[in-house]
């Protein structure tokens, strides 16, 4: 009984067998009047070849210097993919891209190659059949699987086919969001927030190149809004704006270079230890070491040259002051009449500060204490005590503190604080001075 049943079996088994073997034939039939393994392809029939071996299947170009290999299934899915490789040749182990084994049967490729230069020497789909014994068989007649099923050259998810790769670089133009690149690099993203995005996610920071904003170019970083350009050993770094302008703090850059902030510093200049030069929001012009002008000269609103005093009692702007006699190094208000201690008039708006303090804790040369000017024109406090003021007379201490007075020539040697360049008739009041001590 059990021999009978072995032998029904065995039977069965050797039917099955005569059949896959028929449907074999019947399903390379068509390609018998190939040579097995190679087909021609091109306008220059480069000649493509797989040939099969125990542990991969080689894929090789005559005279390519990059090439692609993709497999399909009969449904146009694609199953493997070499991507572009350097070289003439590829191997493949028969699996797909899980690491599954395929098994045996009709498939389709797609091969790819291009020259050194860039230029496509072949582009061929064809069947493909794995066959029992590591035997493979290309076929390069047309595939008639329906195009809309089968585009093993169309856009996939990713795709990544440069016109030339070399073990040094790629050549000729990439597109990425485009098929026809005119430059270099060429990226186009109609829709998104950025055009190139690199994210370091140790430090958790995405870095954006170029954004939607029409008209405008952005770099910098997503997450803390910093940008910094390193040059490393180059020793130059260009900004070329030939018919434009750029901004910072600003979108709206009226010259070739336009720095706008509400509060703080402008411009900073460090050397390797302190900051030697500031330009501040206020207007403020701050600068260590000396000022040289060539032919320029230095020009200001302001017409007096004043320095810093310290003084004894308060004072106010167009006061005559004196030295004070009790306080040595400090001023005070002159008090008597042809006082030959006058030392000058307190400054309203001084054009050049001399004597300035500098505080390097706080790196602050803010000074409060009062400005006397030692030449040039202020506005000065008067009076009519000694009769009518004119233009061109000259000015001395009068009995009120801090104010002038007409002052007779012959006194006033020694006391004179300054010339009236502005009349007053009749009280107090105040005029424009020329200081000038003598």
């Amino acid at each position: 009984m059990k021999r009978n049943t072995r032998r029904r079996w065995i039977g069965m088994l050797s039917l099955g067998l005569i059949a896959v073997a028929a449907i074999v034939v019947g399903l390379l039939a068509p390609w018998q009047s190939y040579s097995m393994g190679t087909v021609f392809a091109g306008t220059n029939d480069t000649r493509f070849t797989a040939t099969g071996y125990s542990d991969v299947i080689r894929f090789a170009a005559d005279g390519v210097a990059t090439l692609q290999v993709r497999i399909f299934d009969l449904s146009g899915k694609v199953v493997w993919d070499s991507s572009v490789v350097s070289g003439d040749t590829i191997d493949w182990n028969r699996n797909n891209d899980f690491g599954e084994r395929l098994a045996y049967g009709a498939y389709i490729y797609s091969a790819q190659g291009w020259n050194a230069s860039g230029g496509s020497i072949f582009q061929k789909n064809g069947k493909l059949a794995l066959m029992p014994g590591d035997k493979v068989q290309l076929q390069s007649a047309p595939v008639t699987t329906p195009a809309a099923t089968l585009n093993p050259l169309g856009d996939q998810s990713l795709t990544l086919q440069p016109k030339s790769l070399s073990e040094t670089g790629i050549f000729r133009r990439v597109g990425i969001g485009t098929s026809s690149p005119t430059f270099a690099l060429h990226v186009v993203n109609p829709g998104g927030a950025a055009y190139i995005a690199a994210t370091d996610t140790t430090a958790g920071i995405t870095y954006l190149m170029g954004t939607s904003i029409a008209g405008e170019a952005f770099i910098g970083s997503l997450t803390n809004h910093d940008f910094d350009i390193r040059a490393g050993n180059i020793s130059k770094i260009h900004i070329v704006a030939t018919t434009g302008n750029i901004g910072i703090g600003t979108r709206n850059a009226t010259a070739k270079l336009t720095v706008q902030a509400s509060s703080g510093d402008l411009i900073a200049a460090y050397n390797s230890s302190h900051r030697v030069f500031v330009v501040k929001s206020t207007g403020e012009v701050r600068a260590d070491g000396a000022y040289y002008s060539g032919t320029g000269g230095f020009h200001t609103g302001s017409a007096d040259v004043a320095e810093r005093i310290n003084v004894s009692e308060w004072v106010d702007p167009g006061n005559v002051v004196e030295i004070d006699p009790e306080h040595p190094g400090f001023f005070r208000k002159a008090s008597s009449p042809y006082s030959t201690k006058v030392a000058g008039i307190i400054s309203t708006s001084p054009g050049v500060i001399l004597g300035n303090s500098f505080d390097e804790a706080t790196d602050d040369w803010e000074d409060n204490r009062p400005v006397l000017a030692v030449t040039g024109r202020v506005p000065c406090k008067v009076s009519t005590e000694n009769g009518p003021i004119q233009i061109g007379d000259l000015l001395v201490a009068s009995s009120t503190p801090g104010i002038a007075m007409k002052g007779d020539p012959e006194k006033a040697i020694g006391a004179v604080v300054g010339k009236a360049m502005e009349p007053l008739e009749d009280g107090e009041g105040t005029i424009v001075v020329q200081v000038m001590l003598r």
